[in-house]
């Protein structure tokens, strides 16, 4: 047995069986031919958003695959393949660098490129599934490469086809995006309790201007000209999107390289409008939005189901900053269990069973889990 506890961001003291680096689309072969895929195997990125509560039995393969590869598609749009094994935050900040637009609300979400994929992540108002061209993925079932368009997903919030009927079926090589040559800003997103991004936004740029030196912020001295180079104000660039988001997220979210977390535990949850209503009663300023992009309600009944943020239901229980043993919730945001070294995966499963416990008796509202329980 090898120890797996520095692959995931909870870093859990967890064994299994061995550990594989995937590094090349022919090792995935050359492993299929031998019968790798018959027997218990975890496949793994960087392990942000998982949680094992007990040993392994069988080998954990680390997904290392390299690669990002821009195709123009017309003077306005590009696609960017990019490897399974890309780091998700680089690659952002790579197309950013690039002023290509269209992914960098989700800036500084951990995780690798397919992990991304598989959990259909989204922030601030952009989704992956928005974004998403194709995927390629290799059935281990029959060793071939397949191709999927968006469409053939699934997604759903936080879901895909390969979270769920394709789980441990297939494995994710790389994923196509549709991007934009210019900025395309989508700062629509808003939590009463939080800053906007919007807000966030302007408040960098009145920073920016006013550390610029004197001599820049006004024309010649004494013509009282004053300067036109700033964009207008509703029109940001990618860039400033980018750093708008990094600035939010590290306010408000731990630094998982020095904490253990995985990050959001549960998703938002999506309940019928009535318990929306009768928990607003409670929450004056709950947050309700429309339930769009989930796929298990019923035709024609969409209107009758909205999602509300987890993190203000666990905020009105007490839960924020609450520690019981070994485990907590962040400071900042009650949402994020957080804990300390050496804990085990099973201390920290218990604390949030607490956390969904207290939520459904008081609430009446049940919490799904975000991250992958093993």
């Amino acid at each position: 047995m090898v120890d797996i506890s520095a692959l995931t961001s909870l870093r859990t003291p967890t064994q299994a069986e061995s550990v594989i680096e995937i590094n090349s689309p022919n090792q995935i072969s050359d492993l299929f031919s031998r019968g790798f895929f018959q027997k218990p195997f975890y496949l793994l990125g960087l392990g942000a958003n998982v949680l094992f509560t007990k040993d392994f039995p069988g080998p954990v393969c680390v997904i290392k695959l390299k690669g990002r590869n821009a195709v123009a598609k017309n003077s306005q749009e590009l696609l960017v393949e990019l490897a399974a094994g890309e780091n998700w935050h680089e690659s952002v900040m790579w197309a950013v660098g690039n002023n290509w637009s269209g992914m960098e609300n989700m800036a500084l979400i951990p995780g690798t490129v397919g992990a991304a994929a598989v959990g259909n992540i989204a922030a601030y108002g952009q989704n992956q599934q928005d974004i998403i061209d194709s995927l390629t993925a290799v059935n281990l079932t029959t060793g071939q490469t397949e191709t999927f368009a968006a469409s053939d997903c699934h997604f759903a919030y936080r879901e895909s086809i390969f979270k769920n009927e394709f789980a441990g079926k297939y494995l994710v090589t790389s994923v196509t995006y549709h991007l934009f040559r210019t900025a395309r800003p989508e700062l629509s997103y808003h939590a009463a309790r939080h800053a906007s991004l919007l807000s966030e936004l302007k408040r960098l740029r009145e920073v920016s201007e006013v550390n610029r030196p004197l001599r820049n912020r006004a024309g010649a001295a004494g013509t009282g000209s004053s300067r036109t180079d700033l964009p207008d104000t509703d029109q940001y660039s990618v860039q400033e999107v980018a750093a708008a988001v990094i600035s939010l997220r590290t306010s408000k979210l731990p630094d998982w390289t020095k904490i253990n977390t995985a990050g959001s535990f549960f998703k938002n949850p999506r309940v019928p409008r009535q318990v929306a209503e009768n928990i607003k009663t409670r929450i004056p300023d709950l947050q309700i939005y429309p339930a769009e992009k989930l796929s298990y309600i019923p035709p024609g009944r969409e209107a009758d189901f909205v999602k509300i943020p987890a993190g203000m239901l666990l905020d009105q229980l007490g839960w924020k900053g609450k520690k019981i043993g070994h485990v907590g919730t962040y400071p900042h945001h009650a949402l994020v269990i957080v804990a300390d070294p050496g804990t085990s995966g099973q201390e920290i499963y218990e604390f949030a069973e607490k956390m969904r416990t207290d939520v459904q008796t008081q609430l009446a509202v049940n919490l799904e889990y975000e991250v992958v329980v093993v």
